[in-house]
């Protein structure tokens, strides 16, 4: 049933996202997971684009195609952002970690620099809210404790007028979050979607955004 496949989804999800495997998910995670890190501060982004939490529920077999279909048409009309802030204090030897409050303090801006608002809860789907508010916030608050807890999603409308995707991962393009006045920059089509390259002398595979064999020179 329907709140079956979105539990089940949560947790796959969850434990994709926290995994040390080298899968697509991973390599995918490393383009739509951006962090920043100094001595007294930390700030982090995920986008979560659809193809994500498709891909990663296809690296688990406990999840049927019909669940993993049900969940892409699902999501596929929003874009969703997380993020969080914390300060990085040193006290007695140790660092104190503290969440800096962002429900304010994310901004989203699309390819054409425009400013768009996020969608309050009675603006999105039932199911969706469930997933992010029932399930997701608080597996990231036991996967990953107070940095988890400081964690918040923001979701925001990824269907134009004529019903097409605003954001698409598989086409160029790009879009900017801010997080308490610090921007963190996306750029599109993600090279983790693209189909590897191969290069015709010793068929070494390359990122599909390559062009030439760094090796050998020769047109991949």
């Amino acid at each position: 049933n329907m709140k079956k496949t979105i539990f089940l989804f949560a947790l796959l999800f969850s434990l994709s996202l926290f995994s040390q495997e080298k899968t697509q998910s991973d390599k995918m995670l490393a383009e739509i997971q951006l962090m920043r890190q100094s001595a007294t501060n930390l700030k982090l982004v995920w986008w979560i684009p659809t193809e994500y939490w498709g891909i990663a529920m296809r690296e688990h077999e406990a999840v049927t195609a019909d669940q993993i279909e049900y969940i892409e048409n699902l999501l596929d009309n929003y874009t969703i952002i997380a993020a969080g802030d914390y300060s990085l204090l040193p006290q007695n030897n140790t660092i104190e970690f503290k969440v800096i409050d962002i429900k304010k303090g994310v901004e989203f801006y699309n390819s054409d620099h425009k400013k768009i608002s996020a969608l309050k809860n009675s603006q999105i789907q039932k199911e969706v809210v469930i997933i992010i508010n029932d399930m997701m916030k608080p597996l990231f608050g036991q996967m990953l404790g107070k940095m988890g807890t400081g964690i918040e999603f923001f979701i925001y409308n990824n269907k134009d007028m004529a019903g097409n995707r605003i954001l698409d991962p598989n086409k160029p393009g790009s879009f900017k979050i801010e997080v308490n006045k610090e921007t963190f920059q996306f750029s599109l089509p993600l090279v983790s979607l693209m189909k590897e390259k191969e290069c015709s002398v010793d068929q070494e595979k390359f990122p599909g955004n390559y062009i030439y064999c760094p090796i050998h020179g020769n047109k991949l």
